[in-house]
């Protein structure tokens, strides 16, 4: 991703709300976030300047060193903005209404608008201060605002640079519910001590946040502050309006409590009386109370003794029941047991007869076979006889004739011999190149398809990176008819991170609407043309090919290839879904990668899995190759070595 700055006429101690220089009609990128936390030292990065030589000031101290707003000049693909680092929210010299009024006038003072608001904060914590600064951006700048929020992740240590799922791992709870909230928009700011500028990684890192500020839709424009002023006002007429309203009703609180309290004597008097009346009314109640207890009681014991004598009744009943039931089971297994015994003498003379057949059947058979032996052996001696006849008339005519032929036979013996061996050695040599061919193209060979941090849609509408995918996912795999199709995630093959740097193929290219985007694949991951044809990621040819891009309206459009950059990185993962397809930073792609460039052929092939998922869902989720597509790997590799050889 390109990109140039330019410092002014000022290059230190930048003043900008006193009126330094500015095209005011390039939209504007804001770093705000606590002092310490690196937002001018991510600012000069940006500049591809030395962190602490740039425009803006870096200092050790954690007073802020950053005032007032400063501002320099930059580029992302040819696209200009100016870059305003903000005062330290949260600083001890300033209060914290004070800094946000002074972003506030920044962005009143930018005719364009704010295209990105990065929020710099460390990566070692997430303190309470720095979660209420999106409660302050919300209060100063309004909601929408935060749909141009960009976390940046300062102070990070080496490894959490190197990979960003190091850096995801690390996240607790608030930082994760932090990063949902703005809708997966963060970065990493590169540390120059651990990685140059020049060392990929640094540039990896700051591409990924340059990528989301190109990335983003629309801009946050004076209008939407004005709007969020005027409803911050309004809420602050209705408190006080609710405030005087509270007073007035407690001064007439007091008026009715001294009237209360001259009704209270009189309610007093009123109450002993009612108080004498109903203790007379008790006495009388309890009087009738236990009369109807005593008459009661005395019916219950007459219900008792009623119920007693139905009891033994029932039980008499239910004994004599019992006494039939048991005799006439007896009854009945007596006449089972007959009837067992009655079985089990026919099926012993039916055994028997059989045995008896088996063995008078065995005799006939060993009588059959001994005859049709004594045939064998006369007929052998027979043929032995005749044999000795016309050998013995034979061997004087035929017995110079035998040597011979014996002779020419080993001579063309020998002859052969020498023929196969030669044949067998070139075959060898033949066979250990090709060994050493396939092995080093299996070195070369990897099917890793996507990097990491490629988005794909859930159906929910929430946007994730790959590295979240899981087995049963329902992801955005198609579009039909302008509606957004979605594909179970039936296998992940494989994911995980390569202890060197793997070979990474970046497709960049331009959306209808001016907007940049881009997709990163290993070099034979399959891709859509226009025409819905696949080819490799590294047959695309800049400014000729057309590759599907979906655009807001749910359509997939043509859109021609602007550059192809071959870029360094660990992290790698391939899944299948369903549909075979799936739409990842909005380019349609195709679930294959390496194999045979036909979309039906791959889909026939991996129906087996399709259907074995069904039933038995997998959970393999490993760096190691899925066993099902080793296996077509190695039948496709072996296949496309034997047609070279």
């Amino acid at each position: 991703m390109s990109q140039t700055f330019d410092n002014g006429e000022e290059q230190s101690n930048i003043r900008f709300t006193e009126g330094v220089r500015m095209d005011v009609g390039n939209p504007v990128i804001l770093l705000v976030g606590k002092t310490g936390a690196g937002k001018s030292t991510l600012g000069n990065l940006l500049l591809t300047q030395p962190h602490d030589e740039g425009p803006f000031y870096v200092s050790a101290d954690m007073e802020s060193v950053t005032q007032v707003c400063g501002t320099a000049a930059m580029s992302i693909d040819g696209i200009k903005y100016n870059i305003v680092d903000t005062p330290g929210i949260f600083d001890t010299q300033k209060v914290t209404d004070d800094v946000l009024k002074e972003i506030a006038n920044a962005v009143k003072k930018c005719a364009y608008g704010v295209k990105a608001i990065l929020f710099v904060f460390e990566a070692r914590r997430f303190t309470d201060e720095q979660k209420n600064v999106l409660e302050g951006i919300r209060r100063f700048l309004g909601e929408e605002a935060i749909n141009y929020i960009i976390a940046v992740f300062s102070h990070a240590t080496k490894t959490q640079i190197r990979d960003r799922n190091v850096m995801r791992q690390a996240w607790n709870s608030p930082v994760r519910s932090f990063i949902q909230d703005i809708d997966n928009r963060w970065g990493i700011a590169p540390n120059s001590d651990y990685f140059p500028p020049d060392d990929p990684v640094h540039k990896a890192r700051l591409g990924e946040i340059m990528a989301f500020i190109s990335g983003m839709r629309g801009v946050y424009t004076t209008d939407q502050l004005e709007k969020s002023r005027k409803e911050q006002e309004e809420i602050r007429r209705q408190g006080e309006e609710e405030e005087k309203k509270i007073k007035q009703e407690y001064e007439e609180k007091l008026k009715e409590t001294a009237k209360k309290e001259s009704e209270k004597a009189y309610n007093q008097k009123i109450e002993d009386l009612r108080k004498e009346f109903r203790a007379k009314q008790e006495e009388e109640e309890k009087l009738r109370r236990k009369e109807k207890e005593d008459a009661d009681e005395q019916f219950r014991k007459s219900i008792e003794s009623i119920q007693t004598e139905n009891r033994m009744q029932r039980e008499q009943d239910e004994d004599l029941r019992r006494k039939e039931r048991e005799a006439a089971e007896e009854r009945h297994m007596k006449s089972l047991e007959m009837m067992r015994q009655d079985h089990k003498e026919q099926q012993e003379r039916a055994e028997t007869m059989l045995n008896q057949r088996i063995q008078e059947e065995e005799r006939r058979r060993e009588r059959d076979e001994e005859a049709r032996r004594e045939e064998r052996k006369q007929a052998e001696e027979d043929y032995r006889s005749r044999i000795e006849e016309v050998e013995k008339n034979l061997k004087n005519r035929e017995n110079n004739e035998t040597t011979r032929l014996m002779k020419e036979l080993q001579d063309r013996e020998k002859k052969a011999n020498l023929d196969f061996a030669k044949q067998i050695e070139d075959l060898k040599k033949k066979n250990a190149l090709s060994q050493q061919e396939i092995e080093e193209l299996k070195k070369k060979k990897r099917t890793d398809c996507f990097s990491l941090d490629t988005k794909v849609q859930l159906e929910s509408g929430k946007f994730v990176e790959m590295a979240e995918l899981q087995v049963g996912d329902r992801i955005c795999s198609n579009v039909r008819n302008g509606e957004l199709e979605f594909s179970e995630v039936y296998l992940i093959s494989h994911l995980g991170h390569y202890d060197q740097f793997l070979t990474m193929i970046k497709i960049e290219f331009t959306s209808s609407d001016g907007r940049k985007g881009q997709i990163r694949t290993t070099s034979t991951h399959c891709i859509f043309r226009e025409d819905l044809s696949v080819l490799y990621a590294q047959d695309a040819i800049p400014g000729e090919t057309k590759i599907l891009v979906l655009n807001e309206t749910n359509e997939l459009i043509p859109v021609v290839v602007d550059n192809l950059i071959i870029e360094k990185d660990t992290g790698y993962i391939s899944f299948f879904t369903r549909a075979g397809t799936v739409i990842a930073n909005n380019v349609l792609c195709s679930c294959y990668d390496d194999c045979p460039q036909s979309q039906a052929l791959m889909d026939l092939v991996f129906a087996p899995i399709r259907l074995w998922t069904k039933v038995f869902p997998s959970n393999h989720r490993q760096e190691e190759l899925h066993p099902y597509a080793k296996t077509l790997e190695y039948i496709y590799f072996n296949w496309f070595n034997g047609k070279l050889l």
